[in-house]
């Protein structure tokens, strides 16, 4: 049986020298081996910035990449990198663009705090021939509006790439809760929730985002977030080629340091002949 093991995780970016002993130079060690040891087949990268760039290069140097669009700050520009292993995969196709009014090019609209944007890959899968579409984003950790903007251009990119039958797997940190409106905008749609789709529960333990060890509910905008299970793998197959078995939160840690200030996600599909 062959499977397909997508991770999604927002890494922080390594520019980041306040966050002192999780700074990326004391966190990268753990961040690469977390990433290793969950093995992985495409990744899903949020926040990756020039030096976890460098580091992944170095250690990861079995997959290839595209960084995608340019986000963040002009001092310190952030990407929604997708990575895949190059031995079992071919590129077939790739896009971007950014959340905005005006898709085309660097901006951002809808009281959006940060520039943010989408970018995807078409692979071919090369021991089953399977061809899927992974998309990878991170949406606004301010506006509701601009987070739905946003997922509604998402679904309209996704409708016009998509031929028939292509599976489609999003991925990305939507700085939003389960049972929102971006969340069920994209049920509507017809995207399944990969981590409730194999048994798992939403409750106080299900959170994705920590900073750095902090396990609680965790308070944004003012507004209690009980869940805070922000980091989403979503699938829509219409083929039935791809079934999700397993998602986990993966909680590797060596406190005080951490491997990022969110917990990466995996699901393992598995590929139907």
């Amino acid at each position: 049986m062959s499977t397909l093991r997508v991770m999604t995780f927002n890494i922080r970016g390594s520019s980041h020298i306040e966050d002192g002993g999780n700074a990326w130079k004391h966190r990268a060690p753990l961040n690469v081996r977390t990433i290793q040891h969950c093995i992985p087949d495409v990744i899903g990268f949020q926040e990756l910035q020039k030096g976890n760039l460098e580091t992944y290069k170095e250690q990861l140097p079995e997959y290839s990449y595209l960084l995608g669009p340019k986000t963040g700050c002009h001092i310190f520009y952030e990407y929604n990198a997708i990575f895949w292993r190059s031995s079992r995969f071919i590129l077939l196709d790739s896009g971007r663009f950014w959340l905005s009014r005006t898709p085309d090019r660097y901006s951002l609209s809808w009281q959006a705090k940060c520039v943010r944007a989408a970018s995807w890959v078409k692979l071919r899968c090369l021991d089953t021939y399977v061809e899927f579409v992974l998309m990878n984003t991170h949406l606004d950790h301010m506006s509701e509006q601009a987070r739905v903007e946003g997922s509604k251009l998402i679904l309209q990119s996704i409708a016009r790439i998509q031929s028939s039958y292509v599976p489609v797997i999003l991925v990305g940190d939507f700085n939003c809760n389960p049972d929102t409106p971006v969340y069920r905008l994209m049920k509507e749609h017809g995207f399944v929730d990969t981590y409730l789709a194999t048994d798992n529960v939403d409750d106080e333990n299900s959170n994705t985002h920590h900073a750095y060890g902090w396990t609680q509910p965790s308070i944004l905008g003012g507004h209690r977030a009980d869940t805070w299970r922000i980091d989403w793998i979503l699938l829509r197959d219409d083929s039935g080629r791809l079934e999700p078995t397993s998602c986990g939160i993966v909680r590797d840690q060596e406190p005080p340091i951490y491997p990022s200030d969110h917990y990466p996600v995996v699901v393992e599909l598995k590929i139907r002949d």
